[in-house]
């Protein structure tokens, strides 16, 4: 049963991976003049509403419960709003190399947390998955990659890293302990509209929310449709599910397969050209996943043995 469980959470993380690498040419089509904190508060409430509605209970938790919610919601709010502002600053390409951070800070934080146990051969694996990650991001130009410079910009992507690291955690530790209760659904819904009203408060104060609706076009409100269905809420919850089923780390580490992905497809329409290097890089990616889930029942159990 448990195998089963595990297998179905790769499953759906493979199903968000896809999504993921969606979302970057559905965000591409937002007008740069839109307020982005607004953006993401109007994404995060319409989804985390459409799951309220679903809910069997819509009471809204009190208590640490209610503290939870808003932090993980903050920290995913936080997120978008900063990666937002840093490519004002900085290159999608520069930010996607950095983003291959995240998986090891989600693993370093889950270690000192003790939601995971320390294991070298774990953090080299995913040290190894960054490192064909790169290949892929730099379209096999790694020259590009050592000629970054690291400026405001990319300072507060990493900030953001940290703090989509610390959702995977914080969701797991608040279930472990009893802080919130093991269900997707209802956590999935009650951080996003704690995020998406939080994010947007301080702009809607100071008037900003009438101006905000007058700019929405047409292709803009395709876009958030699509993301905020699919991208939003779709994917959020998968990452509550497979949270419960799976390591911080290993769930973080899909986030390698999204660029993969978007890679296949500028191959398959012919708008990057081919390289050996994408074929090892790959290899590396996948192999470096296929230990990380092989081994992932000795982590997991490991974990628990130590909270005991």
């Amino acid at each position: 049963m448990l195998i089963s469980r595990r297998v179905g959470a790769h499953l759906l993380l493979l199903l968000w991976a896809a999504l993921v690498a969606s979302s970057f040419p559905a965000a591409a089509q937002f007008n740069p003049e839109l307020s982005t904190n607004l953006l993401v508060s109007l994404r995060f409430i319409v989804a985390g509403f459409i799951l309220l509605l679903m809910l069997p209970q819509r009471r809204w938790p009190g208590g640490a419960a209610a503290c939870i919610y808003a932090l993980l919601g903050l920290l995913l709010a936080g997120f978008f709003s900063i990666m937002f502002k840093a490519l004002q600053y900085s290159t999608p390409l520069t930010l996607a190399a950095l983003f291959v951070t995240q998986p090891l800070f989600a693993y370093l934080i889950a270690v000192a947390a003790r939601i995971e146990r320390l294991q070298w051969s774990r953090l080299g694996i995913l040290t190894l998955a960054a490192a064909a990650a790169l290949v892929i991001v730099s379209r096999g130009d790694i020259g590009r990659l050592f000629a970054l410079h690291v400026g405001f910009g990319e300072l507060i992507f990493l900030i953001g890293c940290v703090m989509s690291a610390g959702y995977n955690n914080l969701s797991r530790y608040a279930s472990d302990t009893g802080l919130i209760p093991a269900d997707p659904l209802r956590t999935t819904c009650y951080s996003l509209l704690a995020g998406g009203v939080l994010i947007g408060l301080p702009q809607t104060l100071l008037g900003a929310l009438p101006g905000f609706l007058q700019t929405l076009g047409r292709i803009d409100l395709l876009a958030l449709g699509y993301l905020t269905l699919f991208t939003t809420l779709v994917t959020f919850w998968v990452l509550q599910v497979v949270t419960l089923r799976l390591s911080p780390s290993m769930v973080a580490a899909y986030g390698y397969l999204p660029p993969l992905l978007v890679l296949c497809v500028e191959l398959a329409f012919g708008m990057t050209r081919w390289q050996h290097g994408f074929l090892l890089a790959a290899l590396m990616l996948i192999a470096a996943m296929a230990w990380l889930a092989g081994h992932e029942g000795s982590a997991v159990d490991g974990t628990r043995r130590c909270r005991r």
